[in-house]
């Protein structure tokens, strides 16, 4: 073994982190996370180890490599993602989306628990479940359980009521013994059918419904049976599979070129809940058990409800750590995986079809501005500032990239405006480019900057480029007229409103918007909160 690796195999951590291989030229073959980087780092290494064909080329070019240690899993498993997601190492796959990945959170610090959807999974104390990959489908079941159940999802404390509490849509606000105590029960019924016990929220809403009727509580009896009428809303894609009450999860997987479909049916207690899907991208050279390897590796860690079995569509050497996994060649299950397959094919092929649709209008919209602009190269890399205050309050900007045409949110930046006060945007901008370019040599350089704005934002930057010796493409879109400022020209440029490049260009200041005044929103709510 090379000098270079037995020596850094001495200094290896015993500690929770991320590790990184590098080959002889400094390129990223893959990044991983660990619970002891010292022993998985050496795994790689060892004469018996049982690795698949693509993990032993890539130990061959393996030069050198960079540990970085964290507190915990949760925080490796978060720093991995973002390496994999900025440097896209050869021999790793890139979950597309994963940034829309849903929990939901039951906080169980509190008297009443609070029921929430997030998308981190850091605090403890609290109960999560998922993750949910269809943000819309999680959001539309959220909302009914919270319907049926009276779920308290508000950031009231138990003693300050929220509205739904007046009207009993809530139950998280009242502190006598047996308030509590049905409120604890509902959440036994939410964790319960979670989990995939429906039948256990069915019954007990069947067994309130029918006593209130026997006492001729009429009102309440008809809120139990419209409560049921939901819940049969929610259940309607689950089917029977099998009489036992077996769980385990089935995966199907269908790839074409540098993509891949992943589709994963769950099934708890006999019965099949929703399918998930899931995009990857990958190096097309990747072998298809190397991505379900990968993806094993990488998705199971931040599941919540993980089954004993996971049932797979191919033959794999290599185990993947803590989970158990076999591959069906007969009987039901070999079914499963051929449902599965099917619907990973047919996810793939809209995808596919949707992607090409979007690159297609993506690389029409950067020929055009590249066109317009007179620019030397097309701009793969644009970047869009924007700043959303009231007043001066609360006041923040954001940076946006689009990634040859298309919405690249791995490179998007937050900034909190900290020396401009009172209502002054040209200024508060001023802030945050002077602020970004002095990262101008470790962030990627951008191939053109838009700003959202006239002739006012267009100067601003202007002297802030003389200042930092910047010889950038520059514009700035103005709202209404949509209307371009140029540098190069005294009036600015009308395009049509169907032109691919003006399309570009109103997605990306759209999004800067939308980016900004989400993050004030945030900033703001965090303000009021403070000031009670």
């Amino acid at each position: 073994m090379k000098k270079l690796l037995m020596t850094q195999f001495k200094n290896l951590p015993t500690k929770p982190g991320v590790y990184q291989f590098f080959n002889k030229s400094g390129k990223l073959l893959y990044a991983g996370k660990a619970k002891v980087l010292k022993n998985r780092v050496q795994s790689y290494f060892r004469t018996k180890a049982e690795l698949s064909p693509a993990k032993q080329e890539m130990v061959k070019q393996i030069h050198h490599w960079r540990t970085i240690v964290v507190d915990n899993e949760q925080e490796a498993l978060l720093l991995e993602s973002n390496i994999i997601k900025q440097h896209r190492p050869l021999y790793n796959i890139i979950f597309k989306d994963d940034k829309n990945w849903l929990y939901l959170a039951i906080d169980r610090r509190e008297k009443f628990p609070r029921v929430e959807l997030t998308r981190r999974t850091i605090s403890r104390g609290v109960k999560y479940f998922g993750p949910y990959t269809s943000a819309s489908t999680i959001r539309n079941s959220f909302r009914l359980l919270k319907k049926i159940l009276a779920l308290r999802t508000c950031a009231n404390p138990a003693n300050k009521p929220c509205f739904d509490s007046s009207l009993e849509r809530c139950l998280g606000h009242n502190f006598n013994t047996y308030s509590k105590k049905l409120y604890q029960e509902k959440i036994k019924q939410l964790q319960e059918f979670l989990t995939g016990n429906s039948k256990y929220l069915q019954n007990k809403l069947k067994v309130e419904m029918k006593l209130a009727a026997r006492q001729r509580l009429f009102e309440q009896a008809t809120s139990r049976r419209d409560q049921l009428i939901l819940l049969e809303r929610l259940l309607t894609k689950q089917k029977i599979v099998s009489r036992t009450t077996e769980s385990y999860d089935v995966i199907g997987l269908a790839t074409q070129g540098n993509l891949t479909a992943i589709s994963k049916l769950p099934i708890r207690r006999g019965l099949l809940l929703d399918d998930t899907e899931l995009l990857i991208e990958h190096n097309p050279s990747l072998p298809a058990s190397e991505i379900l390897i990968n993806f094993l590796e990488r998705y199971y860690p931040q599941v919540t409800d993980k089954p004993k079995l996971i049932y797979i569509p191919l033959a794999i050497k290599q185990q993947p750590l803590t989970i158990k996994t076999f591959y069906p060649q007969k009987g039901r299950k070999k079914e499963l995986i051929s449902l599965a397959n099917k619907n990973a094919e047919n996810f793939l092929h809209n995808s596919f079809a949707s992607w090409q649709k979007q690159e297609q209008r993506a690389n029409n919209g950067l020929k055009q501005l590249k066109k317009i602009l007179k620019l030397k190269l097309l701009p793969r890399r644009i970047e869009g500032y924007d700043i959303s205050n009231i007043q001066g309050q609360n006041a923040v900007g954001s940076l946006v990239v689009l990634t040859n045409g298309l919405i690249d949110k791995s490179q998007y930046r937050k900034f909190i405006i900290k020396q401009v006060t009172g209502p002054n945007d040209v200024a508060m901008l001023t802030e945050i480019l002077t602020r970004r370019f002095k990262h101008h040599h470790t962030w990627p350089k951008p191939d053109l900057i838009m700003l959202d704005g006239g002739k006012p934002q267009l100067n601003t930057v202007l002297k802030i480029f003389k200042q930092h010796h910047l010889n950038l493409p520059l514009i700035a879109l103005a709202k209404k007229q949509e209307l371009i400022f140029t540098p190069q020209c005294k009036k600015p440029i009308k395009l049509p409103n169907n032109s691919p490049a003006l399309l570009l260009l109103e997605n990306l200041r759209d999004e800067a918007h939308r980016f900004a005044i989400t993050f004030y929103r945030t900033k703001h709510r965090k303000t009021l909160l403070l000031k009670k």
